[in-house]
């Protein structure tokens, strides 16, 4: 670590699954054929490709954003501990909270052939006992309340976990509230900064995606952070790539297991926060980057499949269907990735959409065309002038 200079690490989003309770068979590849674009045949090239990529390059921390599981099972969560394990012995501080898929959740499961089974998950204490080595055993303030903790990275740096998923999903308590406050007010007199972490959303990202994303008292943590010139929090759970600044600048990453794969970086220098992303390059699977991409643009391909059978549309014919179902596609990949959707040869798709009813699909697209036409993957917050949101290249 240079002087004043903090190197971060953020995933967030693994969906790990363990091996010895999933054989990859028919039951496991029937729900994977409904799924959200997770590469879960090779979760775990994936999750061992992000621990060695850590350790070469040795953070001065990794911040872990939750659902750091499938479905919460007791064995993914050993063998996880395990790997992080090798990320601390190699002398990097790993910091981690739960997300709703972590903790006591009611699809819990196991796959063997043509069976789907029940499996152990964990409590709220079982997880933070797992993970002791991974944060809660350097907290120096810790409510009991929420599992929420606040470690020192630096002495200009402070990072708020904030837990909403232990005891009460997407919700922090009142007494939860009533902690924030003071640890908050206490930090505020050292004159450091504050970075917040949660694994919900505190700001809307997009309209038609707020219940169950966002925090729900999310208003009042914002005024908190407010108050307290909390200038920058990071979140998961949606699994796109996705900046909102309103004072409180939020920064979603996208899930490490869903195409095109990214962990992020901050580098941080007293004087302001530069994020970015890059994408996890999984060397043990040839292809995978086309592989894992093609599972992504296969649940936008069964949305357009659904919606057209169930939808009636005026005045087209089977070509009109290609030109709208390939713009929605790439429309799509490129709003989940953070990355600028090109609009050239995508004219008469989009003019398609304009023209027709309305429907869940046509809406999303109304939704993100904000988003899709400018990059989210590079972000600064400039902690000194109080300029949030400057864009670098």
């Amino acid at each position: 670590m240079s002087e004043g200079i903090l190197n971060i690490m953020i995933a967030t989003d693994l969906h790990y699954l363990s091996k010895s309770i999933n054989d990859g068979g028919e039951a496991f590849s029937k729900m994977m054929a409904k799924g959200d674009g997770k590469v879960m045949k090779y979760i775990e090239e994936i999750v061992d490709a992000f621990v060695l990529e850590v350790i070469k390059r040795k953070p001065d921390a990794l911040l872990l954003l939750g659902d750091l599981t499938f479905n919460g099972e007791r064995v993914s969560h050993m063998e996880l501990a395990i790997k992080f394990k090798e990320i601390v012995t190699a002398g990097v501080k790993v910091y981690l909270i739960p997300g709703n898929h972590d903790i006591n959740h009611e699809r819990c499961m196991g796959f063997c052939g043509n069976k789907i089974y029940k499996v152990d998950s964990v409590s709220p204490d079982e997880f933070r006992e797992i993970y002791h080595h991974c944060g809660y055993n350097l907290a120096i303030h810790f409510d009991k309340t929420s599992a929420s903790y606040v470690v020192k990275l630096s002495d200009s740096l402070y990072v708020i976990m904030l837990d909403t998923n232990s005891y009460s999903q997407n919700f922090l308590s009142d007494e939860s509230l009533y902690w924030l406050e003071g640890v908050l007010s206490e930090l505020s007199k050292t004159g450091a900064d504050i970075l917040g972490v949660s694994h919900q959303n505190l700001l809307e990202h997009n309209f038609m995606f707020t219940e169950g994303f966002m925090i729900k008292n999310a208003d009042k943590i914002e005024a908190l952070y407010n108050k307290y010139d909390v200038k920058l929090n990071l979140s998961g759970h949606m699994h796109i790539q996705h900046i909102e600044d309103r004072g409180v600048a939020e920064v979603v990453t996208s899930s490490l297991a869903v195409a095109p794969n990214h962990f992020a970086n901050i580098r941080y220098d007293k004087k302001s926060f530069r994020y970015w992303t890059e994408s996890l390059e999984v060397y043990k699977v040839e292809y995978f980057e086309k592989i894992s991409r093609h599972e992504f643009d296969g649940v936008g391909q069964r949305q357009l499949v659904r919606l057209f059978k169930t939808h009636s549309f005026e005045n087209i014919n089977e070509s009109d269907i290609d030109k709208m179902g390939k713009t929605f596609v790439k429309m799509n990949e490129k709003y989940f990735a953070g990355e600028v959707f090109d609009t050239a040869g995508f004219e008469e798709g989009m003019k398609l959409w304009e023209e027709q009813p309305e429907s869940f699909t046509s809406l999303y697209i109304r939704s993100i065309l904000d988003s899709v036409y400018k990059d989210q993957n590079t972000f600064e917050v400039n902690l000194r002038k109080g300029k949030n949101g400057e864009v670098f290249r």
